[in-house]
Parts: C-alpha cells; sequence; structure tokens
C-alpha cells in the first residue's frame, strides 16, 4: 500500500519560506521547485512518478524538436584541426 505524501505543512515548514512549484502534478500532487526540472518535465510531458497531467507555474507551451534552433553542425576537423600523425 503506498504511502500519502508527505506535505511541508505535515513536518511543520513555513510555506511563506520555500517558494511556489515550478511544476506540480494534478495526480499525485508532487512538487518541484527547479526550473531546470520544470524544462525537462515539460519535454517529458507526464509526471514520473504517476503518469499523471503537469501543471506549470508558467503557461509556456513546450517546445516540439523541429521548432528548437538549428545546430551549426560542422565536422570534426574544421573546428578542431587536422590531427597530428
Amino acid at each position: 500500500m503506498a504511502k500519502p505524501p508527505v506535505r511541508a505543512d505535515d513536518v511543520g515548514v513555513d510555506r511563506s519560506a520555500v517558494p511556489p512549484p515550478a511544476v506540480h502534478c494534478l495526480g499525485c500532487s508532487y512538487e518541484w521547485h527547479s526550473r531546470a526540472m520544470a524544462e525537462g518535465l515539460r519535454l517529458l510531458g507526464t509526471c514520473p512518478k504517476c503518469g499523471g497531467e503537469l501543471a506549470f507555474a508558467d503557461a509556456r507551451p513546450a517546445q516540439k524538436a523541429a521548432e528548437s534552433p538549428k545546430m551549426d553542425v560542422r565536422a570534426p576537423h574544421l573546428v578542431l584541426g587536422v590531427p597530428r600523425r
């Protein structure tokens, strides 16, 4: 049987000292506070713990791979130089 999630209020943490979460899961109520984690979860699209829907603090949609900026693709020898023998 799964344990209910531990919340900050349950352990006596002052909620005014904790910043609002960047992402929270609507299924299991888990919260993430890191912006870097929010970007990773945005690409993932679902909660890694329960597979539930995620709610983001900012309403920016996920960036598709096709919409990503183009990388400057060059042959390695043009960037690093010709290897010495």
